[in-house]
C-alpha cells in the first residue's frame, strides 16, 4: 500500500535554519488539497528569512518552491517592506528583527487566498549563572555523564516558554549536546527529551535547572572507569513564543509516532502544529542569550 503525506514542516536540529523534509506515515490521503507552505523563525537580532513552497503528495520529486510570491512585512501593524527573493523559495527582509515587536507577513501567491502569518518576538531571558558538574551520574552501561545547573529569572505573572541548548566544541567542530537521564521536575513535566519547557511549575522569580548531558564520546585511562568526554562548551538560553514551544513538542510526538514499529512501541497519529492562515507551515519566534565559553576543570577527572 502506498503511503502519502503532504509536507509542511520545517525540521530543526536546535541549530535553526529553514529547511524542508518529507516523512512517511501509515495513512493514505486520497483527497489532497495542495496549499502553499510558509516556514519561518523570527529571531531577535537577525533579518527575517521566509521559505515558501507547495505542499505535495509524497513521491520521489523535489519540493516545489514558489518563486513568484509577494511577501509584505508589517511591524506592529504598520507596513515595513516587501521581502526580496533569494533562491529555492527563500525570501529575506532587510530589516533586523527586535524583541517585543509584533511582525506580520502577508504572503500573496497567484491563484491562492492571501496567507497571513503573525508572531511577536519574545523578550530576552535573563541568564544569571551556570555551574558545571563533571560527574552527575552513570548510565546503564556504567559510563559517567556530566551536567550543568543553569539559573535564570522567571516572570511569575505570565506564561513564559524557554529552551536551553548546550553546545560543545571538540578539535573539529561545534556540536549540540544530547540530554541524558532527565531528572529536573520542570523538564520531566514536558514529557519529551528536549530542554524546552514552560514556567507552569516554576513558582519563584529565579529558577535553577539541572540538565544532565553527554557529548557522544567517552574515554578512560588504564583500568579506570569510562567517563563522558568533556569539552569547552557554551549555553544558549532562549525565550520562545508559545507557537514555537507547541510546534517543537508536536513535531517530536509526530516523529516518535512515525518511528514506532507497532509491536514494541505504539504507533500514533499526531498532527504537526501549524499557525499559518490559508496555508500550512510554522511562523514562530525566539530571542536568546549566549554564555561565554566554559572549560570544565578536568585535572582530577580520571583520578576519581
Amino acid at each position: 500500500m502506498q503511503k502519502y503525506f503532504f509536507e509542511y514542516v520545517m525540521l530543526l536540529g536546535f541549530i535553526l535554519g529553514l529547511s524542508s523534509c518529507r516523512e512517511i506515515i501509515p495513512e493514505t490521503y486520497y483527497d489532497f488539497n495542495a496549499l502553499p507552505v510558509v516556514n519561518a523563525y523570527l529571531i531577535d537580532g537577525q533579518v527575517l528569512n521566509v521559505n515558501v513552497s507547495m505542499s505535495d503528495i509524497l513521491d520521489e520529486n523535489q519540493l516545489t518552491f514558489i518563486d513568484n510570491a509577494r511577501i509584505e512585512l508589517f511591524v506592529n501593524d504598520d507596513y515595513l517592506e516587501d521581502l526580496y527573493y533569494v533562491e529555492n523559495g527563500e525570501y529575506k527582509s532587510t530589516t533586523v528583527l527586535k524583541s517585543g515587536n509584533k511582525y506580520m507577513c502577508k504572503v500573496i501567491v497567484p491563484d491562492f487566498d492571501t496567507i497571513i502569518c503573525e508572531q511577536t518576538v519574545p523578550e530576552r531571558a535573563a541568564l544569571l549563572d551556570i555551574t558545571h558538574i563533571n560527574i552527575a551520574g552513570k548510565d546503564e552501561e556504567g559510563v559517567s555523564f556530566p551536567a550543568i545547573e543553569i539559573s535564570f529569572k522567571n516572570d511569575t505573572m505570565q506564561n513564559t516558554y524557554y529552551q536551553v541548548v548546550i553546545y560543545y566544541t571538540n578539535s573539529y567542530e561545534t556540536s549540540e549536546a544530547n540530554l541524558k537521564l532527565i531528572t529536573d521536575p520542570v523538564l520531566l513535566n514536558e514529557g519529551i527529551p528536549y530542554a524546552i519547557f514552560s514556567n507552569e511549575l516554576i513558582e519563584d522569580a529565579v529558577y535553577t535547572m539541572h540538565i544532565n548531558y553527554w557529548t557522544n564520546n567517552s574515554s578512560k585511562v588504564g583500568n579506570g572507569p569510562w567517563r563522558t568526554s568533556l569539552y569547552p562548551f557554551h549555553v544558549e538560553l532562549r525565550q520562545v513564543s508559545e507557537d514555537y514551544y507547541r510546534y517543537v513538542k508536536q513535531l517530536y510526538l509526530y516523529k516518535d509516532g512515525v518511528a514506532a514499529d507497532g509491536i514494541l512501541t505504539s504507533m500514533t497519529n499526531n498532527n504537526i502544529f501549524s499557525n499559518v492562515e490559508n496555508g500550512y507551515g510554522i511562523f514562530a519566534a525566539y530571542s536568546s542569550v549566549v554564555s561565554d565559553t566554559i572549560t570544565p576543570n578536568t585535572d582530577d577527572y580520571y583520578g576519581y
